[in-house]
């Protein structure tokens, strides 16, 4: 399953206050060790502390609903580990698993106090319950542990989303953009396959704990009796859970993960239409990576990107296809059949339907629709029946198999965002319409195998079929070593439009008043526009007041700056924290010294090249500015309030270099207060000052 912190956190906002039962609810599921196992409930409780950073939900509300909702998941645990006790004595294979084990060993050495640690412990945290029960526990004492145990769990699950979102949204644009995606990237592989294991490691357990209760209750007099009187619905219910053929616990399991899958895209879906912000955060991050693309990065997820291309993907089909029909194994060949028709013919026309324009900074050109993604589909749906495939013909291992596939769906729908071929939401509906075909390939692909025998080769009859994928390998290959779509040229050239009033700009909504954070938090006010010949101009004209141009973060400058600061020296170039305006990022970032000579204490700007031109060609720049006057936690710069006084200081210092040729003042708002990406406070009299530099 794949989890994405900017999907996740969205949806749940779209909710408003019934965003506090969806996350009790996800705190009741992984706490019960049945739906434990495929529940990221953790990750959802820890998303709602973030949610609670951004002041969309209340602290205490939300601890609330998470320690409830623990709680109950915990009382499910110990209700079906009390009814199951009786028969889980003849299954000695349930009470060996490891999970259980490591379960029994905590409650034994820890009592009671088991429930609370249990609940830190991943997948153990539903088995504890359960192995209280198992063992014994008496309920009054259980319940008492179970509700002392939930609230920890709470407290500090909340708090660390808050925590984590407080440094994600004040350290994430000022990190450099290369270690912070290699770290989102190595934290969400991380996840994946924690995911992979975890479902390894209790599957088992909690199949087998389905099938105690199962026989439990069959053997139960009033179950018994109940049957009797309703005799059609528990033939029915009988049958779903039968492991002798197909349409029963195979079929079952299934179901249940297409409409799981099925009931999340419709979600991602209704947000696309429905939820603005979503489709701004779109275009925010489109523009930051587009600000901080790479060269080694550009070829590399070029190559990664190809994976998905239609000719690599049909040759590699056809290979697969024509291998599997040389060894006669037809239920695959249906599979994979349906998964790709099926799977390119509802992209196509969800393509058709949405209509969303590509984004104009792609690297390539494609004339295609953006949504859904259709890398980003097929690398879950080829690509995984495809390691369905290897599973089945015993080649791979299905924890193997599945982090195989996890990884390569995972790269090639990065590389689409890093392209910027399309926006995050187009990538992760493209994921889930590819998940529902491949669930639709292998249930065929599992009926058929059932109902159909499956010819046993004889001899050695693998040298033509290796010779078959190795020649669709080898055309792959290269194809993807000269794969070289049309460049987006469009994208290096933005339109300009002539501004014959400025302050109207401003009114009328062509441009925004204030900068922003990724998430379109409002940020410090534009306070000063500059008009100038060029870019070039415009830089110079800084030079000359005194006002150097920062560099672009990244890890070698970053780590001086640190260094700088924590040491209170100086460091003239250090990178200012990226703000976003109109949704891009700012192009400029100055900063001049102090008499202090440290970095603790500067003066510094943000400006912003716009696309507007006046009527006689000259560029308009638009820009705010504060002072530095210490650190935050020892990390973080601390601003000083008075914004006002700093961008009257800008405007000094050009006037005293001599470029400024006149200047004129507006009022752009009402005089306000704010706070700034850190989160320190500033006020501002909500006048801007239009500036003409010297040509």
């Amino acid at each position: 399953m794949s989890f994405s912190f900017d999907q996740i956190l969205p949806s749940l906002q779209s909710f408003g206050l019934w965003s506090y039962w969806i996350i009790g609810l996800a705190s009741a599921l992984e706490a019960f060790f049945v739906t434990g196992v495929v529940t990221p409930g953790v990750l959802v409780v820890d998303l709602g502390g973030v949610l609670v950073e951004r002041g969309l939900l209340d602290y205490f509300d939300l601890v609330w609903f998470v320690a409830i909702g623990s709680f109950i998941g915990g009382e499910l645990s110990y209700w079906v580990g009390r009814r199951g006790a009786a028969s889980l004595r003849h299954h000695m294979d349930i009470e060996n698993s490891p999970s259980y084990l490591k379960a029994k060993r905590l409650f034994e050495r820890h009592g009671g106090l088991a429930l609370v640690i249990g609940r830190f412990l991943g997948p153990v945290a539903g088995v504890v319950p359960f192995a209280a029960a198992v063992s014994g526990m008496e309920r009054k004492r259980f319940a008492i542990w179970n509700l002392f145990g939930a609230f920890p769990y709470a407290f500090a699950h909340v708090s660390l989303g808050y925590f984590l979102g407080d440094a994600f949204f004040t350290m994430g644009p000022f990190v450099s953009r290369m270690m912070l995606f290699g770290l989102v990237v190595l934290l969400v592989m991380l996840l994946l396959w924690y995911l992979v294991v975890r479902i390894k490691r209790m599957l088992p357990f909690v199949v087998s704990v389905i099938k105690s209760m199962l026989k439990a209750a069959r053997e139960n007099p009033e179950m018994r009796s109940w049957t009797a009187r309703h005799p059609r619905f528990s033939a029915f219910f009988t049958r779903r859970f039968d492991t002798s053929h197909f349409f029963g616990l195979t079929a079952t399991l299934l179901s249940v993960v297409f409409l799981y899958i099925l009931f999340i895209w419709i979600g991602t879906v209704f947000d696309f239409l429905m939820a603005d912000p979503i489709q701004q955060i779109d275009t925010r991050l489109a523009n930051l990576i587009h600000a901080f693309w790479n060269p080694t990065l550009l070829r590399f997820f070029t190559h990664i990107t190809a994976m998905g291309d239609w000719r690599i993907v049909a040759i590699l089909f056809v290979g697969t296809l024509a291998m599997l029909g040389y060894r006669k194994w037809l239920n695959l060949i249906l599979g994979l059949s349906l998964t790709v028709i099926g799977n390119v013919a509802l992209v196509s026309i969800l393509k058709a339907i949405f209509h969303r324009p590509r984004p104009p900074l792609a690297y390539f050109v494609e004339t295609s629709g953006s949504f859904p993604s259709g890398h980003a589909a097929i690398s879950v749906a080829f690509y995984g029946m495809v390691f369905y495939i290897l599973w089945r013909l015993r080649v791979l291992g299905p924890v193997l198999a599945m982090m195989l596939e996890l990884t390569l769906a995972f790269t090639i729908g990065l590389s689409r965002i890093y392209l910027i071929e399309h926006y995050l939401t187009d990538v992760l509906n493209g994921y889930l319409v590819g998940a529902l075909w491949l669930v639709i390939g292998i249930a065929l692909s599992e009926w058929w195998r059932e109902t159909h025998p499956v010819p046993k080769g004889g001899g050695n009859r693998m040298l033509i079929p290796a010779l078959i994928l190795l020649t669709a390998f080898a055309g792959a290959g290269w194809v993807n070593y000269t794969y070289n779509n049309p460049r987006n040229t469009a994208a290096l050239y933005q339109p300009v439009e002539t501004a014959t009033d400025i302050p109207a700009l401003f009114t009328t909504g062509k441009a925004r008043p204030t900068s922003e954070s990724i998430t379109g938090t409002p940020l410090e006010p534009i306070s000063l526009i500059i008009i100038a010949k060029d870019a070039a101009g415009f830089e110079a004209a800084m030079k000359q007041a005194g006002w150097v141009e920062a560099v672009k973060p990244n890890i070698t400058t970053l780590a001086r700056a640190a260094v700088a600061a924590w040491s209170n020296q100086q460091d003239n170039t250090a990178p200012v924290t990226p703000y976003f305006w109109n949704r891009e990022p700012n192009d400029y970032g100055f900063q001049k010294p102090t008499a202090d000579q440290t970095l603790r204490k500067r003066h510094h700007a943000r400006f912003w090249n716009t696309r507007f031109v006046t009527q006689d060609g000259a560029h308009i720049f638009v820009g705010t500015a504060s002072f530095d006057d210490g650190l935050d936690w020892g990390v973080l710069h601390h601003i000083d309030p008075n914004i006002d006084k700093e961008r009257d200081t800008l405007i000094a210092d050009l006037k005293a270099a001599g470029q400024i040729a006149r200047s004129t003042p507006f009022q752009l708002s009402t005089p306000h207060l704010g706070t700034d990406v850190a989160g320190d406070p500033w006020f501002t009299d909500g006048k801007a000052v239009v500036v003409w530099i010297n040509p």
